[in-house]
């Protein structure tokens, strides 16, 4: 995408909408490309509420130093080492599930305005498989991920990529924050296939999370300390 008509100049981003989950950093990509940059211009990263724009980092080319919105404070950051490349891209630390949403970069510089959207996606945080219990008929295991909206589709896998068979319970209760915590639980019989994974799907993000372990030979030869029973692949 360009936003000006000035022979040798134009901003884009290579992705028009990127994910980032909560409680990470993601990059919000912007990029000019201009046949003399300057040495002296200004980029601001504004977010797109329906009520407001709110500028939630700005850095004005005259000091290292950033300007940012309160809701953002300590949680962005410029390249300032690629600007004379044209990154202009922010990285934001610490993803709020209320961050996502539309946000323009705006570069100026010779007296004109170039911009760019991107969209932030947020989803859940990463799955995460632990022991529940351990017993010689049944090994229990215990997946847990906070943070996902709207209610997401939870599967466990065998080492092959395939539904296991084992009967699962999952709940799934809402935080204050608004957003889901997936809990969901299942036994596996020593025997079985000891690599298992945990799959969550958004749908509506069209992105997949996932956790994987090996339950190690031990469990399955009456080993009493479970905590050392698996291994994170």
């Amino acid at each position: 995408m360009l936003s000006s008509q000035q022979v040798g100049v134009g901003i884009y981003s290579p992705n028009s909408s990127v994910i980032g989950v909560i409680g990470e950093g993601v990059v919000l990509p912007c990029y000019v490309v201009a046949e003399n940059f300057p040495e002296i211009f200004s980029v601001q990263w504004i977010f797109n509420e329906q009520s407001q724009k709110i500028p939630v980092s700005t850095y004005d080319g005259k000091t290292q130093k950033e300007k940012q919105d309160e809701r953002y404070q300590g949680r962005t950051e410029f390249f300032h080492n690629e600007f004379g490349a044209g990154n202009m891209s922010l990285l934001l630390k610490n993803i709020r599930s209320s961050d996502k949403g539309s946000y323009t970069c705006v570069v100026s510089f010779n007296d004109e305005y170039h911009d760019v959207l991107v969209e932030l996606k947020v989803a859940g945080s990463v799955p995460s498989i632990s022991l529940r219990s351990y017993m010689k008929q049944s090994i229990g295991l215990t997946c847990h991920a906070d943070g996902w909206f709207p209610k997401p589709e939870v599967i466990w896998l065998d080492g092959q990529g395939q539904v296991r068979k084992e009967q699962s319970t999952t709940k799934m209760m809402m935080m204050p924050s608004g957003l889901y915590r997936v809990i969901t639980s299942m036994n596996l019989k020593p025997g079985s296939d000891m690599e298992v994974s945990c799959r969550i799907v958004s749908n509506l993000l069209k992105t997949t999370s996932e956790s994987r372990i090996q339950i190690s030979a031990e469990c399955s030869t009456g080993f009493h300390y479970p905590e050392i029973c698996y291994l994170v692949i």
